[in-house]
């Protein structure tokens, strides 16, 4: 029987990378930052999933390379100045967990 880490089921490179990249003691604000950017990118990539890869869209590895960079980009952008709340709703529940410890 094989046994699934907990971290194994929601962790992705984006998550591993934010783990390691902004401890949570240190950086409260950037740990939100950068996991509303994550998720927007998440969104964004899911709307690209809808338009069809015919026509002007090749669907080529480069062009994927591209539009990967270029929604990681986009969602870093989003999530740096005003973002979509997200990282307000994150940092409220990491300042009321740190006060409860």
């Amino acid at each position: 029987m094989t046994t699934i880490k907990p971290d194994a089921v929601i962790a992705g490179p984006d998550v591993v990378a934010l783990k390691k990249s902004a401890p949570l003691s240190k950086n409260p604000e950037k740990v939100a930052q950068q996991f509303e950017a994550m998720l927007v990118k998440q969104m964004i990539d899911s709307m690209w999933s809808t338009v069809p890869k015919e026509g002007v869209l090749s669907g080529s590895r480069e062009e994927e390379l591209y539009r990967d960079m270029l929604n990681e980009a986009l969602a870093n952008s989003i999530s740096e100045g005003k973002g979509m709340g997200i990282k307000d709703v994150i940092l409220k529940d990491i300042n009321r967990l740190s006060k409860s410890k």
